[in-house]
């Protein structure tokens, strides 16, 4: 039943099937905690790449090609994977203006 086709011979599924599960399972408690987990992640991803970037800047023989390349590519890359990714799938057209909106409103 439901999205698992279990062979014959288990007797006990792995996963409970989705039915077994209340709408409210988790709820805002779980939401919440992967917001808070994501903040995170972004906070320290973000100081990294400040860190690195920073210290590619204290060398004199790159420090041109870092300021006026590297550094907007970096800037580049999360908003070019935000459209790639909405991109996929096989509602593309609608997904690509979903993530076109979610850059949109990220660079405001």
């Amino acid at each position: 039943p439901g999205l698992y086709n279990y062979p014959a011979e288990c007797k006990e599924p792995l996963f409970q099937p989705e039915e077994h599960l209340s709408p409210t399972f988790g709820g805002v408690i779980q939401l919440l905690f992967l917001a808070g987990v994501y903040g995170y992640i972004l906070f320290y991803a973000s100081n990294l790449i400040s860190d690195g970037s920073e210290l590619l800047l204290l060398i004199p023989s790159i420090a041109p090609i870092v300021g006026s390349v590297v550094l907007p590519i970096l800037g580049a890359v999360p908003d070019g994977a935000i459209i790639l990714f909405s991109g996929l799938g096989p509602d593309a057209q609608e997904q690509l203006t979903v993530g076109v909106g979610a850059l949109a409103g990220s660079t405001i």
